[in-house]
């Protein structure tokens, strides 16, 4: 997916500008770039196209880059878990088998350079568990588990890192999430489900990011830590995902993922 220079300095002058609003004309450039971007990706068409890596980023040496994308992986499966849950087996099988199938491999050298065993054998366990019609509810459970285990080991490799660095994940998180929204939603109709179900899986992985974050004593921190969750969690109330499976249309587009991201780097350069 191309490059958003000219977008997030539109939104990172927005943010400033407009303090925890943003300004009337910022807001409608940031609209109007955001539609652009939205017609563009869905004439690329595909899927994912928002959660390669970036050229010359290293995530076995790029604490961001390699905790976002254990970030993305953890948002397929929350959703594709949350599908299966519902009983939408389908939807859930393409989620499930996305992270080892599109994302896994890319990591397989960082893994190795951080010293991480990974969790290729999980990965396909869990697959394997929603892909058949015998397994139980109970087996799908303990695999997604065990997935979750493997990827906060390989998380806990970069050790303690500080919080700015931490939001610097979430907002890596919000905008792949609006990149894949862009994609999913257009002119209010929606024109790709599972991009609309990815967006919502990222963000979800985003906020929850955030809550188990420990501010400790640190009033400045938990206080930033309070607005970056309001934030999201604006996100869920302008009903941006109405529910998990798409309905034919939404009130909401991917600008509205993109000023998150941006008021949240913005909190996190002030830490």
């Amino acid at each position: 997916m191309h490059k958003r220079t000219k977008l997030w300095s539109s939104l990172s002058l927005a943010a400033l500008v407009g303090g925890t609003t943003l300004g009337a004309a910022a807001a409608d450039e940031l609209q109007a770039a955001a539609a652009a971007d939205a017609g563009q990706a869905t004439a690329a068409g595909g899927e994912g196209e928002g959660e390669g890596l970036a050229q010359n980023v290293d995530p076995a040496t790029d604490n961001v880059a390699y905790l976002a994308q254990l970030g993305l992986m953890r948002g397929h499966l929350l959703v594709g878990l949350a599908l299966y849950r519902e009983g939408h087996i389908d939807h859930a099988r393409m989620h499930m088998k996305h992270p080892k199938s599109e994302l896994y491999a890319d990591m397989e050298p960082a893994f190795k350079a951080r010293g991480s065993a990974g969790f290729a054998d999980q990965l396909t366990t869990l697959a394997k568990a929603v892909e058949s019609d015998d397994s139980s509810a109970e087996a799908v459970e303990a695999a997604y588990a065990a997935v979750l285990e493997g990827i906060s080991a390989a998380e806990a490799r970069v050790g303690a890192l500080p919080p700015a660095t931490r939001l610097g994940v979430v907002v890596k998180l919000l905008r792949t999430a609006g990149e894949e929204y862009a994609i999913g939603v257009v002119d209010g109709k929606v024109v790709n489900g599972h991009e609309y179900q990815d967006a919502y899986g990222f963000t979800r992985t985003a906020q929850s990011l955030v809550a188990n974050m420990d501010a400790g004593d640190d009033a400045d921190l938990a206080a930033t830590q309070d607005r970056v969750n309001a934030l999201i969690q604006g996100l869920f109330d302008a009903n941006l995902w109405p529910g998990i499976m798409p309905p034919d249309t939404v009130s909401a587009d991917a600008s509205s993922l993109y000023g998150a991201a941006a008021r949240i780097e913005i909190a996190a350069l002030s830490l």
